[in-house]
């Protein structure tokens, strides 16, 4: 961890550091994580989205020379002075999941040294003996992140209190009276002055130090302009025709919503959340926008709110501005009624047997109703290239998040649970991975060639992703010669928008289309999901555009919502159109049509690859 010594800066005001964080993100040339600890007079700290007039008591700051400063970053309104001490981490190793994680680690850690029970707890604090004494703030900048957060030593309780006027919920939701009934001085707890707690502090966290002298000061200081104007840190908000108020995990929201003949004029989205991208960006997709929860839920599709607000759920977003919507539900059929419990039961032998290998198969993680009749058919699917996803889609329950390194393991465990299980045919898929250079297709290459190798009389699968078009991928896969190469479209081209997150209906025929013009005799085939609000003429006019570049199989199936999150079931389509799809499939020439409201892609796989 690499310290910057700043104790010789004569420029004690918050504005200053401010800027020089801007500048350690933006200008600065190194490597590793950079590590500031700093202290400043009287001022208060305002959130990035935060309204300055409704944060603090502008009497008080004004009557007792305080500062108002707002900060690049999100959160709430913070009191700091010269008893207390300010730490900032400059990152590249920026973390959505938790972020703080890390980072506020060595802050906890330190002081858990001195022994304090220092506990980081909710979305941004650290307490001691359930008090706290630091709240934390950050902000991302392309691929760096800017961590800080304030240690209270021995602050000036009475401005802290006298500055902010925190919303009542906030005190609420703590189950307390006051700000100053939840924080403590840590100072109180030890036999220390402030300067030998900071000594200590940068001792117990640096390992490397950076002379402050050969810094770019001009920069900084231009930097550190834009904290001292009015504008931004009291900016001018404009009278909206509706105001709206949340409290959430993810913080405290204060929407305000200009609306002229029912259409949004302007939006502005204010509160001590933390955002992850700018939020400017996703107020400006609603301008223009009908005030509804249908056109708003339309718009989200596209920007998703996790993507902005850190925490925030796409339902609570909505909730803000549109009572909840209570739709009928619709009824499952009795054939979609599934008896996992029995389903489990049948299959725990092999269930047991791979645990006992560490392997998995997908149609255990994912309880598909078809995997007892799979099973006994000698044919089974694994998925390969980890468990998160780079891609979003409104159907699909596979984690979305950064992706794991490959496993190099990957090919040999699909071997041994091949042999383990005694398969006949295997079906290797995979999450989809725009960020590996060859989008994982090595790695379907590997696993090809040593099934075939070790397990010659079995027949292979693989259920690839797009590769984002590229063809050197999707070469290298079809020359390792798989029996079937299945690429699913999912559903019609009117519904993509919004459905499959960064894909294409033309990119997905292209690729299926690509493989023939590889090889002619390879086998291809796609799958759809039905029941999400397409036509039965679109149906038929996808199975057309399969049939024009060749493709060879194609399975139908019911979708299933997987949790209240994804897209809702439009419809449960009945068996006589299953019927009627099967029929239509095999008159357009198909090899094997699957279709049925249990079908999934890799349902009886095996009977597909050998035709009717």
């Amino acid at each position: 961890m690499r310290y910057i010594n700043t104790q010789e800066n004569q420029l004690q005001n918050c504005g200053f550091y401010f800027g020089l964080e801007e500048y350690l993100i933006k200008d600065y040339d190194y490597s590793g994580d950079i590590f500031l600890l700093w202290s400043v007079t009287p001022t208060v700290m305002i959130g990035r989205h935060q309204i300055t007039q409704l944060e603090i008591n502008q009497e008080y700051v004004k009557k007792n020379n305080i500062s108002v400063i707002r900060r690049n970053s999100g959160g709430g309104a913070v009191y700091t002075d010269p008893g207390c001490l300010q730490f900032s981490f400059i990152t590249s190793k920026k973390s959505h999941g938790n972020i703080f994680d890390g980072h506020v680690d060595y802050i906890v850690n330190a002081v858990r040294k001195l022994g304090i029970n220092a506990v980081f707890t909710g979305r941004n604090d650290i307490l001691a003996d359930n008090l706290k004494f630091s709240g934390n703030a950050e902000y991302i900048y392309k691929d760096k992140m800017v961590i800080h957060g304030t240690i209270l030593f021995e602050s000036n309780f009475e401005n802290l209190v006298g500055c902010l006027t925190p919303d009542v919920t906030k005190l609420t939701s703590h189950a307390i009276s006051s700000v100053r009934s939840r924080v403590t001085n840590i100072g109180e707890k030890l036999d220390m002055s402030i300067q030998e707690f900071y000594d200590y502090m940068v001792q117990d966290i640096q390992t490397e130090e950076i002379d402050y002298q050969t810094l770019d000061l001009d920069k900084i200081k231009a930097y550190s302009a834009k904290f001292d104007t009015e504008e931004w840190n009291f900016g001018k908000n404009p009278k909206f025709s509706i105001e709206l108020k949340k409290k959430y995990p993810a913080g405290n929201f204060l929407c305000n919503v200009e609306v002229k003949n029912n259409f949004v004029h302007d939006l502005k989205i204010n509160g001590d959340y933390f955002s992850l991208k700018k939020i400017n960006s996703f107020e400006n997709a609603f301008i223009g926008v009908e005030y509804s929860y249908q056109s708003f839920l339309e718009v989200l599709k596209k920007e998703k709110v996790r993507d902005y607000i850190h925490g925030l759920k796409t339902k609570e977003f909505l909730e803000i501005f549109f009572e909840p919507i209570i739709k009928k539900k619709i009824s499952k059929p009795d054939y979609l009624k599934i008896d996992m419990k029995n389903l489990n039961k049948e299959t725990k032998t092999i269930k047991a047997l791979l645990r006992q290998h560490n392997l998995y198969t997908v149609c255990q993680e994912a309880s598909c109703p078809n995997q007892l009749e799979c099973f006994s058919n000698k044919t089974a699917t694994f998925m390969i290239l980890g468990n998160k996803c780079t891609r979003n889609c409104s159907f699909c329950d596979v984690t979305h998040g950064e992706p794991l390194a490959v496993d190099p393991t990957e090919p040999n465990n699909i071997l041994r649970a091949a042999k383990l299980m005694d398969l006949k045919h295997v079906v290797i898929t995979s999450v989809t991975r725009d960020d590996l250079e060859d989008y994982g297709s090595n790695q379907f290459v590997k696993c090809i060639e040593l099934l075939k190798k070790e397990r010659p009389e079995m027949t292979v699968e693989v259920l690839i992703p797009d590769f984002m078009g590229d063809y050197e991928a999707l070469k290298r896969v079809v020359e390792a010669k798989p029996d079937v190469i299945n690429h699913n479209l999912e559903t019609v081209r009117r519904l993509y928008h919004g459905f499959r997150d960064n894909a294409d209906y033309d990119r997905s025929l292209h690729l299926l289309k690509t493989v023939k013009e590889i090889d002619g005799s390879m086998l291809t085939k796609s799958g759809i999901m039905v029941g999400i609000g397409e036509k039965e003429t679109e149906i038929v006019g996808l199975m057309k555009d399969l049939r024009d570049i060749k493709c060879d199989i194609m399975t139908i199936g019911q979708y299933l919502r997987p949790s209240n999150l994804h897209i809702a079931v439009k419809e449960y389509v009945s068996l006589e159109s299953f019927d009627f799809y099967k029929r239509k499939g095999k008159e357009l020439g198909f090899r094997y049509v699957a279709s049925g409201p249990l079908v999934r892609s890799s349902y009886q796989a095996l009977k597909q690859f050998e035709g009717e």
